[in-house]
């Protein structure tokens, strides 16, 4: 998928949190947003998923302008900071979830999931809880939970800020090995 911003601003009161950014990413570039805490790059990122509807500029996926499509219709998978997990649902539950409101058949679901949890290496912890997990286990559901969406664009937040030095490590390589894969 291309995106094109063009001169995006987003205002929270009189706070400018995004300020007219203008950008290109190309089909298949890994792009990465870097600057201090508080520039911004959540914000941008939520508006690109469609979390946040711009004051002002616009975004384009492949030509098409997508500033008022809400973020089911934009076939994005995102991974928040704070990984979103429900913590009353298992593992399976949770990468399952988008896909249980997309109401795919119970054969392809399973398919999907089992295949999403193989990708990030949590095979065999399906029935475990968020809080039985280490950060970095709770990152790569959050991802698996994206992934098995099939989505054309995949928006990471902060994706190593609260992993460990080790698991930083790991999991920076399977996000390069899932591009490549992807």
């Amino acid at each position: 998928m291309q995106i094109r911003i063009s001169d995006l601003t987003k205002r929270f009161g009189t706070l400018e949190a995004v300020s007219h950014v203008s950008l290109q990413i190309g089909e298949g570039e890994l792009f990465t947003l870097l600057g201090p805490s508080g520039c911004g790059k959540s914000t941008l990122l939520r508006l690109i998923g469609g979390f946040y509807v711009p004051d002002t500029g616009e975004i384009y996926f492949n030509g098409r302008l997508v500033n008022l499509i809400p973020p089911y219709q934009r076939n994005i998978g995102m991974v928040f900071q704070n990984y979103a997990l429900w913590p009353h649902m298992t593992v399976w539950q949770n990468v399952a979830y988008g896909l249980r409101i997309k109401r795919l058949p119970a054969q392809e679901l399973q398919q999907r999931v089992s295949e999403g949890l193989r990708k990030v290496n949590l095979t065999g912890l399906e029935e475990r809880y968020p809080g039985q997990l280490s950060g970095g286990q709770q990152q790569r559901v959050a991802l698996a939970r994206a992934l098995v969406l099939n989505p054309e664009l995949l928006l990471l937040d902060e994706p190593l800020s609260n992993l460990d030095a080790k698991i930083r490590v790991a999991v920076r390589s399977e996000i390069r090995k899932l591009q490549k894969e992807l």
